[in-house]
């Protein structure tokens, strides 16, 4: 039986821990960073999850002992707050996965799953409930990518599932979708000159998209595996700051214009509008973007943005 520590000292951390129990789980509870490394040096865990602010030493400090000391335990952070807060912290230290409070259970679940097991991370059906109907279009050439892209949406339209706001579905599905024939092929001067391409013989990428019992999933899938957790951060990271520049520059009247660039825009677009997303990669082999909309809940914001990178060992 798989076992978790969760460290948390807010009642977020009984719900977590009925969560995970109920779906055979042994969890272990304490409340700040000191009590979990003791309770690491004591016993073996397969998972720990800790909220951000901790008394004493923070969350981050936790993270740290845990990858000098313990580097295979996975670790989930969870926060009420914005992440961008703390993605200085998040960036240097290479973290993958932090969760928005509240937490959906099947988030949760899915994402606990998947880091401690290492297996069924790849595929729809992994991630969809109830899976069913899954289609496929292959993308060869970069021309093919709108019309692919507005393939997918009518075909989920037709299946019953009323678009809030088609054209930000739109926006994220043709921002994944070119990444990863440009970048993923080694085409990312091709793609900032906006040159259309084809890709090499045998190259291609897919997107698979299924619908489940109430939800449906999208995910866009390259066989090059290029794509990095470090990456995937960097560029994060320079979305924020330019944010933040932003804000500034609206403040103080600055020309920023030669600061600013699309770097990272699709990933960033992914994390602040999808409700529940992964970005999971073997390297030199596959690299998958899965999204998941629910009718009811089919965007998040950039207040509630987690961030989930699972990497194949």
């Amino acid at each position: 039986m798989d076992s978790i520590l969760i460290v948390d000292y807010s009642h977020d951390r009984d719900t977590l821990a009925d969560i995970l129990k109920e779906n055979g789980y042994t969890v272990v509870l304490c409340e700040s960073a000191f009590d979990a490394m003791a309770q690491l040096k004591s016993h073996d865990y397969d998972l720990v999850i800790s909220e951000v602010e901790l008394p004493g030493d923070n969350a981050f400090d936790l993270y740290y002992y845990i990858q000098k000391n313990y580097p295979y335990i996975p670790m989930i952070m969870t926060t009420s707050k914005n992440i961008d807060r703390y993605f200085s912290n998040i960036f240097e230290q290479g973290i993958g996965n932090v969760l928005h409070k509240p937490i959906k259970k099947d988030e949760l679940l899915n994402l606990a799953q998947k880091l401690i097991s290492n297996k069924n991370i790849f595929g729809l059906e992994n991630y969809v409930t109830g899976m069913t109907d899954q289609k496929k279009i292959r993308i060869t050439a970069s021309l093919q990518i709108p019309r692919a892209v507005s393939l997918v949406i009518s075909e989920i339209e037709a299946w019953g599932f009323t678009q809030k706001n088609k054209i930000l579905l739109n926006l994220i599905l043709n921002e994944v979708v070119i990444n990863a024939v440009y970048h993923s092929h080694g085409l990312t001067k091709e793609k900032e000159e906006r040159i259309p391409v084809t890709l090499s013989d045998g190259d291609h990428v897919d997107i698979f998209f299924a619908r489940g019992a109430r939800n449906y999933g999208i995910s866009i899938v390259d066989y090059m595996g290029v794509l990095t957790k470090k990456r995937i951060l960097e560029s994060l990271h320079k979305m924020i700051e330019q944010g933040n520049l932003i804000e500034q520059a609206y403040e103080t009247g600055e020309d920023i214009s030669s600061m600013i660039s699309e770097t990272g825009r699709g990933f960033d677009l992914v994390r602040k509008l999808t409700g529940e997303y992964y970005f999971i990669i073997k390297q030199h082999e596959r690299t998958e973007v899965i999204l998941i909309f629910e009718p009811d809940n089919d965007r998040a914001s950039e207040t509630s943005a987690s961030l989930k990178i699972i990497e194949v060992r």
